[in-house]
């Protein structure tokens, strides 16, 4: 099966990685083709010190708790 992807759901896999949208893309490559649009790679870089920073914060946070 196809599924094409857009930038909205990459990027809550990369800010929520124990949720089920990233257990799904990570988990399922073997099951499914995933397609995106090219402007992701754009996307990601425009956002990445945003996503970075985010990202960073929700593992600190999942540490202490």
């Amino acid at each position: 099966m196809i599924i094409v992807v857009d930038t909205n759901i990459v990027f809550s896999a990369i800010l929520s990685p124990n949720g089920t949208i990233c257990d799904l893309l990570f988990n399922s490559l073997n099951t499914f083709d995933f397609y995106t649009p090219t402007a992701l790679l754009d996307e990601l870089e425009h956002h990445h010190q945003k996503l970075l920073k985010k990202v960073s914060f929700i593992l600190l946070f999942n540490i202490l708790v």
